[in-house]
């Protein structure tokens, strides 16, 4: 027999709460529970947000700096920056981040210069991040590529729409919601912690296996 020949497979929000509700059992009904499925596939994909860093929610960004403008605007998806990189006449400067109370405690904000240290302000529910440079962007000309955090995509509706995750995510989140449509129907608690365990192990292996794929050196940051 022929296999199909593609790699496209995913799979609707209708069909994970489809999966996920034939997993806790019971009369399948309409009207709230795709809703409140809904909100739990939100509050799902924050709390793994909460548990670390998933690869495809992170991206690239790239501004232009502006002479003596202290602080950068990041969009309200952001949610927190990795790395940043200064590029000047083709070249990749690397910035250090430190924390907001050092940024703080900095005596020479007001210092023009070529920026060589970056604290992250994070977001809220109303504002984007905002990061600030030391020293002051001394010209127009240099750009800064941060590798950023993004917010997962939210989840509206169900018909027509996929949760924004890896494709590996998929069994992990149908028992993710299975479990938290099982706590509201009140299953009982002996089939609520197997279809627990079974969430975490499924998140778990999925983790573990979002990871990059190359060796790893840990040295330690002295300073003095």
């Amino acid at each position: 027999m022929a296999t199909s020949g593609t790699y496209n497979w995913s799979m609707s929000i209708d069909e994970v709460i489809e999966e996920a509700l034939e997993m806790v059992g019971g009369e399948q009904t309409s009207g709230h529970e795709p809703k409140s499925a809904r909100r739990s596939i939100n509050l799902i994909l924050n709390d793994w947000q909460n548990r670390g860093i998933t690869l495809w929610s992170t991206d690239t960004t790239v501004v232009s700096v502006t002479t003596s403008v202290t602080t950068v605007a990041l969009t309200s998806s952001t949610l927190d920056v990795l790395e940043a990189v200064l590029n000047r006449d083709d070249t990749d400067l690397v910035l250090t981040r430190i924390s907001m109370q050092e940024y703080l405690q900095q005596p020479t904000k007001g210092r023009t210069g070529r920026p060589t240290q970056f604290a992250v302000r994070p977001s809220n529910s109303s504002n984007a991040p905002t990061v600030f440079l030391w020293p002051i962007p001394e010209n127009s000309t240099d750009t800064i590529r941060f590798e950023q955090v993004k917010y997962l995509q939210d989840v509206n509706k169900s018909e027509g729409q996929t949760a924004d995750i890896a494709r590996r995510f998929f069994p992990a989140l149908t028992a993710g919601v299975a479990y938290e449509m099982g706590i509201k129907r009140d299953i009982g608690l002996q089939k609520l912690a197997l279809i627990k365990g079974d969430y975490e192990a499924k998140l778990q292996r999925a983790m573990e296996e979002d990871r990059e794929r190359v060796s790893m050196y840990i040295l330690p940051k002295i300073r003095v």
